[in-house]
């Protein structure tokens, strides 16, 4: 079997005025990079290339090959489609001299629908003599206005010309593909299969990869196709061919608008604005693809690497309920957590909690702080200079939180006790996250500010310059709140629970939960007293708790990677980034049940907490608020 390769064939961001928004396609560009794409098909049918002026569709091939190059992706692209031979030409010359690494014929433009074929391979030798011997050319059989296929003829022209190394086959006929492939054979064309019903049966026969719409419909699951070839597992090729192939009817739902539907609600592009003249989206069409996605999303967690994870005591049987754990591994090899449990989240008997993971074993939980008969909340778990400490809040509602803290100085067998924090900054400290230790020797604490009617949410960090004993106000981080016309609006009451990470001295980074569906973020370039206004990522934030390490130079991320204000908390996994949170890949999945058949209700894995020792991560977060779970995943 070859290697698989895919080239989406792009669609075309619009503005609303209808011109093209090239600040999407850069994101969209981006967006197939990150799940691993070989390279784009520009200027395509997907592109609406039939409704572009000549002008917009060279520059739309020249904007495409330079987010390409930002990336190492090679870009292919097409767009003659001029009626005379001498226009197509002439458009074809132009289009070779932006340097495009193929130019990609279409097989209608050879010849009229009812002319011959050898009417289409004397064109084909005409327009292949205009152009450079050192130009690399592809063809593709486009279905609009009609559909030319390939002959054997037209084949053995291709491969005698010798300047082809693509073919987009559109056939849709598996016995078709396999005779093209025999026919390929030594020449050194690829043949890219753009019909997912028939992918699976095609790459076993040779074919070079895909190249089709789906790509800008579900690109995670080409990735996970390309993975899964790149280490022969037929089996999970199999599973997930047949996913790709049996939602391929959306492909018939009003294409391209429907991709650029998914696409907006992605974050990728701005609008579904098209200029094919077809009707817009309806509302079925839109709930359609909405449960297209909520399809797809379950499927694809079904279907990554999962890791396996231990319930720290028996499930539905220590307490009502639990929730918002914090793990911390220490030297002797015990791993310990401390979370908040008692009958339900703000009720008065709720305490803090401790488990203690013994040679491989969890130890039955322990009460760690109950200093009055008010709600504790959110512990956080962290040690400095050979100090352990737990931080908590407590009070009856979030505006009267006061922080709490207690020690350990020999890891965790006995503890000092809770006393409040000072009283300059009552509810100071972190907030849910681990404190990150600079490099300056300073502790930074995330926080963040909650008030009720109204709600809003400010995250803010606080610093320690004595190993955590005490936390005074830094910085509040910047969030906008007040204009839904600019740039990274926050709709909803606004951010809170940053988690941190510095990427060298003094570059201080936030990754936020916010009310938008979406992961805002944060710089600062001076060791976190000053912030930029919070930004949106393309990561999916459902309003629950996230948490991140820095290990090296990879970052490692767990949340639930599901859009919208309150959304479910089901998936959970782990995301991976190799360059300082700008891309982020899936790592592994560590729940993705849809319901608690216990308790008649849907699944929620939320607030996660992880932290590295020596190569190893280890991962809590809380299981259906009846057990908490706990994964280590060993790096080395």
């Amino acid at each position: 079997m070859r290697n698989f390769e895919m080239y989406p064939t792009i669609i075309t961001p619009f503005l609303d005025d209808g011109s093209i928004d090239y600040i999407s396609l850069e994101r969209l560009v981006d967006m197939f990079a990150s799940v691993g794409c070989d390279g784009i098909f520009a200027v395509c049918q997907s592109s609406e290339m039939f409704f572009l002026a000549d002008e917009e569709r060279l520059e739309l091939a020249r904007q495409s090959l330079n987010f390409c190059r930002k990336h190492g992706l090679k870009c292919i692209a097409s767009g003659h489609v001029q009626d005379r031979i001498e226009d197509q030409i002439n458009y074809l010359q132009a289009l070779e001299g932006l340097g495009v690494d193929a130019i990609v014929l279409v097989s209608n433009r050879l010849a009229l629908e009812d002319e011959s074929d050898e009417i289409a391979v004397e064109n084909l030798k005409r327009i292949c003599s205009a152009l450079s011997p050192k130009t690399r050319l592809g063809i593709y059989e486009c279905p609009y206005p009609y559909k030319r296929e390939l002959t054997p003829s037209l084949i053995s022209a291709m491969i005698e010309i010798g300047h082809f190394d693509f073919i987009k086959d559109t056939c849709c006929r598996i016995d078709e593909i396999r005779h093209r492939i025999a026919q390929l054979e030594g020449s050194g064309i690829g043949l890219y299969n753009a019909n997912s019903a028939t992918l699976m049966e095609s790459l076993e026969a040779g074919a070079a990869g895909y190249c089709g719409v789906q790509l800008n419909l579900m690109p995670e699951f080409f990735s996970l196709l390309k993975n899964a070839c790149a280490e022969q597992n037929r089996t999970r090729m199999k599973l997930v061919c047949e996913h790709i192939a049996g939602v391929g009817f959306v492909e018939c739902q009003n294409y391209p608008a429907n991709a650029k539907y998914l696409l907006m609600k992605r974050g990728v592009i701005s609008t579904i604005v098209t200029r094919n003249g077809n009707p817009p989206m309806t509302e079925s069409q839109m709930k359609q693809i909405d449960a297209f996605e909520a399809l797809n999303s379950a499927a694809l967690f079904h279907l990554l690497k999962h890791e396996p994870i231990q319930l720290m005591f028996g499930y539905d049987t220590a307490f009502p309920e639990c929730h918002a754990s914090t793990v911390l591994p220490v030297e002797d090899g015990r791993v310990l957590s401390v979370y908040f449990a008692g009958t339900c989240e703000k009720h008065d008997d709720v305490g803090i909690w401790m488990s203690e993971q013994v040679n491989g074993a969890w130890q039955p939980p322990r009460l760690l702080a109950k200093v009055d008969d008010t709600p504790h909340w959110n512990p956080v778990i962290f040690e400095n200079d050979g100090v352990i400490r737990v931080l908590f809040k407590v009070g009856k509602v979030i505006p009267g939180w006061r922080s709490y803290i207690m020690s350990s100085a020999d890891g965790g067998h006995s503890w000092s006790t809770p006393k409040p924090i000072n009283d300059d900054n009552p509810a100071g400290g972190p907030v849910r996250n681990k404190p990150l230790l600079l490099s300056d020797g300073r502790l930074l604490a995330p926080n963040s500010d909650e008030t009720k009617n109204p709600a809003v949410w400010l995250p803010r960090v606080d610093e320690s310059t004595d190993g955590g004993a005490t936390f005074t106000f830094l910085a509040q981080i910047p969030i906008n709140r007040e204009d839904p016309d600019t740039e990274n609006y926050i709709d909803g009451a606004g951010a809170i629970q940053p988690t941190l990470w510095e990427s060298k001295p003094g570059h201080v980074h936030a990754l936020m939960r916010t009310t938008a569906g979406w992961i805002y973020r944060s710089d600062s370039e001076d060791g976190g007293r000053t912030w930029c206004t919070a930004y949106r990522t393309a990561l999916p934030n459902n309003n629950s708790g996230i948490d991140l390490v820095r290990v090296r130079d990879e970052l490692y991320l767990v949340l639930n990677p599901v859009r919208g204000n309150w959304a479910a908390r089901t998936p959970i996994a782990v995301m991976r980034s190799a360059d300082n949170g700008e891309h982020f890949e899936y790592f592994r999945v560590l729940a993705d049940m849809q319901l608690d058949e216990a308790h008649g209700r849907r699944a929620a894995f939320a607030y996660p907490a992880i932290v590295e020792k020596d190569g190893v991560l280890y991962i809590t977060f809380t299981y259906n608020r009846k057990s908490i779970a706990f994964c280590r995943i060993d790096l080395r």
